[in-house]
């Protein structure tokens, strides 16, 4: 995925002279964990072994997957970031040859250059004869993700500077987005990614919780348990510090440059460039539980974001991931009203 997603990626903006930056509410919070920054040792940043040619990004190390397309180059170019335990197929259709066509073929189709992250989970160096203590489904963390997304948007903007990016972000890839976001704020000048974003689009996200919370954080080890750890729990919501960074200190902190002002309580950060935020989960039953397998839309919503659901009806018909496996989960993303919505956002 390229830097900037339309969670959707950032294309190109103007950016002029803007004011000095002034701090006007609680400064943004330090990092809360561990990150694997150095990415020339980071086993998941490679290309060895892809099934798929990697994108040629200048400077970008990692892993990528860029589509073909007749591009509109004024519009976006939009970065994908895939979920936990998965791969830029999130966003392919399945099966390949006579299924629906998903998001990825439906923003190259009208024109958007198009790339997904792959965080190669395949390279996972945890543990992986069990789920209970260690990591058989080769869940990554944060601290695994963030920075090759990071590493992707920063490469992306360097090689597009006058293109806007949307980034598209689903399931764990929604609070690897916004935390990819917040770290390159925090590196401060012209790392600062707000001027060069349209949409960040984030689909079935624990940008409040997750279910899985209760189950593994405390009791697994390895990477499984602390991406569980990082998020909370899903009811009853207490943010564990590193939500705390992310959903914050103050009103507004949630979608950052939404106002065009201001993130992470500083204003004149964002280069006068609106940033519109588009949130999508399949809603909540009417006696109070959830459908979704991990998420709900208390979970989900952000506030200063456009906060949409689909319905119960509108899943993962594909049998994708697993033979249909949280195929719920998967309705923001890869149901026929899902897609409806995020292309509509999109093509705005």
């Amino acid at each position: 995925m390229r830097k900037g997603f339309c969670l959707f990626l950032i294309l190109g903006c103007d950016i002029g002279v803007q004011s000095k930056p002034t701090q006007t509410g609680p400064s943004p919070a330090a990092d809360a964990i561990p990150y694997r920054d150095d990415l020339a040792h980071h086993p998941g940043c490679t290309t060895d072994g892809l099934s798929y040619p990697a994108a040629q990004i200048p400077g970008y190390l990692c892993a990528a997957k860029e589509y073909s397309v007749t591009e509109d180059t004024s519009k976006p170019i939009v970065i994908l970031v895939h979920g936990n335990s998965s791969t830029p197929a999130d966003y392919e259709k399945y099966p390949a040859d006579t299924g629906m066509p998903q998001l990825s073929e439906r923003l190259t189709a009208a024109g958007f250059r198009t790339i997904a992250v792959d965080f190669r989970i395949d390279k996972n160096d945890d543990p992986q004869t069990n789920n209970t203590t260690e990591n058989a489904a080769r869940n990554i963390d944060h601290a695994w993700a963030s920075p090759i997304l990071e590493h992707l948007i920063t490469k992306v903007i360097a090689a597009y500077p006058d293109r806007k990016i949307d980034v598209v972000g689903f399931s764990l890839g929604t609070t690897v987005v916004r935390d990819a976001l917040r770290r390159l704020h925090n590196q401060g000048g012209n790392a600062r990614p707000w001027s060069h974003l349209k949409d960040v689009v984030l689909l079935s996200g624990a940008n409040h919780g997750v279910s899985t919370f209760s189950k593994l954080c405390g009791s697994n080890p390895t990477m499984r348990g602390k991406v569980a750890c990082q998020m909370g729990p899903r009811d009853n919501f207490v943010p564990p510090d590193f939500m705390k960074a992310l959903n914050g200190m103050a009103s507004g902190w949630e979608a950052p440059c939404a106002d065009g002002n201001s993130a992470y309580g500083e204003t004149g950060v964002c280069g006068g460039n609106h940033v519109r935020y588009l949130t999508v989960v399949m809603q909540d039953i009417s006696d109070g539980s959830y459908q979704d397998e991990f998420v709900s839309e208390a979970s989900t919503h952000l506030e200063g974001a456009d906060n949409q659901h689909v319905s119960l009806q509108d899943f993962d018909t594909s049998n994708y991931f697993y033979n249909g496996l949280f195929k719920n989960h998967y309705g923001s993303l890869r149901s026929e009203a899902g897609l409806t919505i995020i292309m509509n956002k999109v093509t705005q």
